[in-house]
């Protein structure tokens, strides 16, 4: 990779304390407490020139010109977060050297604020004595070393102080855990001691290990990746098989409440014949355990050989080898999911037992057939879709109560342009569909997930697509389309915040997948903050670099920043057979002022792409002051159902007719809540 640069900054880590437990015991509090932090954090980094590098949603790495601006940060930040609701928040700080390769940042002194902060407590501002340095000679900082501390894969002490000011809480040395190598002792009488006793703990642990438990443990998050599993032996299966199985996996883990994340099937598949280690991989994605196996075909059985690891040790958690029958092909998944939960410790309620008890078929080749539709169904062209359904067909035909091959043929027609139909042909299709299979298995949060969908995005149904979608979320917490709808019922009706996290839980679920980093930019877009649009379209633009969607929105922010040669730049270097690209160019020209430059490419619009959206039609006439029409047009979208509608309540560009009458009578229509 090319690195781009790098500087010198003070680096400011954040934690909310205890915020996985805050989210159990009272997820609308804990949002609350989110909202506030969220807010706060960015009033401090703009307040003091600092820059918000990584939002974790419970956390987040900030960068500042200096310490002191970066203390003054902190300061703020605990102030203002210890008013209601009141926010359990510990930072640290360091002062080093910083880059960024890509989209990432990096630098061992990251590494270092990040180990800081992992000491503190909550109300705690933890920093290096780099940081105090900078301090010590201004009278209004007071500060109390905590003394000297070994850091994991930090090769010399630190020592660490903290800011003792009023309203601040500075930790007892004892209290203090976190990121630490074991503590060397220099007396032998001490070391001697401590043997004995560790031998004596060993001993014990080890009768009581082998008394009452069978399986190695793990402590860690629970976190996990599935990597696709390697095809290997004398006859290989075709890889669609061990995709699909690979994906089922993946899908059967994501129902399960107590796993925290379970990365998605596009993300995890970009990892395939990978070089990188297993630490690496589970590293970027942020998990802390993975799951690696290998499949080998012989005759008529299949022998799947499959291994856990916990990702920051090594340490083998579970691994075992199975044979089936190649009938028996649709039973892996649930095996291995058993297994899987088991070592993790991951509790399965009643509930998601007897969703993942469930087989879908007993039917080889109808199974063979389902995991062949979605191989299609995931490379979302027009001929892909068409192929998929194919598939799916012939997976219900051979078993007519495959509930899952029923909700993949509703897939292929929950939006309408994946089969070329309008939106009122295709929709009747798809409920048809899911309803078959949900009266089959009414478990299934994927079926779900596209009821909520449907209701809320083309039937303006807000209160009831909210409603299915926390269902579907409940069914499948580790969904990723399920929490993507669900923010935006949230964003679109007014709740902008929440809905922008749980955009950003979808991302985070499956984080190569092109369609959620285009929707948190256009959501950011929508939610009126467009350098968060620019920054994140420009970051997926690193991943998929010919990404039309993404452009276009680039753009459209850079007309709201009032870049409008920034933007006509980029609409201009659109080929022609892109048919937004008068559309755009006309309502670039004409929000920049020249109105016969817009109508020209207004009238070429119109001209050559008489199927042109309603949506864009409606934008460039609201620049030129074309109010009716501009109506007009959103009434024809409104007709046809375009899904740009729905962002009518929050988005900006509507701002100069929010108060005609006739855009009151279709925000009424649109059944906001």
């Amino acid at each position: 990779m090319e690195q781009q640069n790098r500087q010198l900054a003070a680096i400011l880590f954040t934690d909310i304390v205890g915020y996985t437990s805050m989210m159990q015991k009272d997820e609308q509090n804990a949002l609350a407490v989110t909202r506030h932090y969220i807010a706060t954090l960015k009033q401090a980094a703009e307040t003091f020139h600092g820059r918000i590098l990584n939002d974790y949603g419970d956390g987040s790495l900030c960068c500042f010109p200096s310490a002191t601006e970066a203390v003054k940060a902190a300061v703020q930040l605990q102030q203002q977060l210890q008013h209601e609701p009141n926010v359990p928040m510990r930072i640290g700080i360091h002062v080093g050297e910083l880059f960024f390769e890509e989209n990432k940042v990096m630098g061992d002194s990251v590494n270092v604020a990040s180990r800081i902060q992992s000491l503190g407590c909550a109300n705690s501002i933890l920093f290096s004595k780099e940081v105090f340095d900078k301090l010590k000679n201004q009278p209004e900082y007071r500060s109390i070393s905590l003394g000297k501390f070994e850091f994991k894969n930090i090769d010399e002490p630190l020592e660490i102080f903290a800011l003792s000011n009023e309203g601040l809480v500075v930790p007892k040395r004892e209290q203090l855990s976190g990121k630490l190598k074991e503590i060397k002792r220099s007396s032998v009488r001490r070391r001697l001691f401590i043997g004995a006793l560790a031998l004596l703990l060993l001993l014990t642990v080890f009768f009581v290990y082998k008394k009452f438990f069978s399986s190695p443990g793990f402590a860690g998050e629970k976190s996990i990746a599935v990597l696709p599993f390697d095809n290997s032996g004398s006859e290989k299966l075709e890889d669609y098989i061990s995709d699909g199985i690979t994906q089922d996996i993946i899908s059967n883990l994501a129902k399960i409440s107590s796993l925290q994340k379970v990365i998605g099937w596009v993300t995890v598949r970009s990892f395939k014949k990978t070089t990188k280690t297993i630490k690496e991989i589970a590293n970027e994605l942020g998990v802390a355990a993975m799951l690696t196996g290998t499949f080998e075909k012989r005759a008529d059985k299949i022998r799947v050989i499959t291994e856990l690891t916990e990702a920051e040790t090594g340490k083998r958690l579970w691994g075992e080898d199975f044979e089936y029958k190649t009938a028996d092909i649709a039973t892996i998944q649930a095996d291995v999911v058993e297994k899987i939960t088991s070592a993790l410790r991951a509790e399965v309620t009643p509930e998601e037992q007897t969703g993942l008890s469930k087989h879908s078929t007993q039917d080889e080749e109808a199974y063979k057939y389902y995991i062949k539709g979605r191989f299609y169904w995931t490379q979302r062209t027009k001929g892909s879709f068409d192929s998929a359904e194919q598939y799916f067909k012939k997976a219900v035909d051979l078993d007519p109560e495959f509930s899952l091959a029923y909700s993949g043929l509703a897939d292929c027609y929950k939006l309408n342009n994946q089969k070329g139909l309008s939106t009122a042909e295709a929709l009747p299709i798809a409920k048809a569909y899911l309803a078959k299979a949900l009266a089959l298995d009414s478990t299934l949060g994927e079926a779900w997930t596209s009821v909520g969908f449907i209701k809320s995005h083309f039937e303006y149904d807000w209160k009831g697509g909210r409603k299915v979608l926390e269902k579907a979320i409940r069914l499948s917490p580790n969904f990723p389309p399920a929490h993507l709808y669900y923010g935006n019922v949230l964003l679109y009706n007014g709740q902008v915040d929440a809905g922008l996290n749980e955009v950003k839980k979808a991302l985070e679920l499956d984080p190569v997948v092109a369609q959620y980093n285009w929707t948190l930019g256009n959501r950011y877009y929508c939610a009126r903050k467009y350098d968060l649009a620019i920054d994140q379209l420009q970051k997926m633009l690193i991943l998929f670099p010919n990404d039309i969607g993404a452009k276009q929105w680039i753009g459209l922010s850079y007309l709201k920043e009032k870049m409008y040669d920034r933007a006509i730049d980029v609409f201009t270097s659109f080929s022609e057979t892109e048919e937004t690209k008068s559309a755009l160019l006309a309502y670039a020209y004409a929000l920049s002022g020249d109105k016969v430059r817009a109508e020209t490419e207004l009238r070429k619009t119109l001209f050559e792409h008489s199927a042109i959206d309603p949506y864009f039609l409606a934008l460039i006439h609201i620049a030129l002051k074309n109010y009716d029409e501009a109506l007009n047009q959103l009434e024809k979208g409104y007709s046809i159902r375009t899904i740009y509608m729905i962002t009518l309540k929050v988005n900006e560009d509507w701002d100069p007719i929010r108060n005609e009458p006739r855009f009151k009578a279709l925000l009424k229509k649109l059944n906001f809540e």
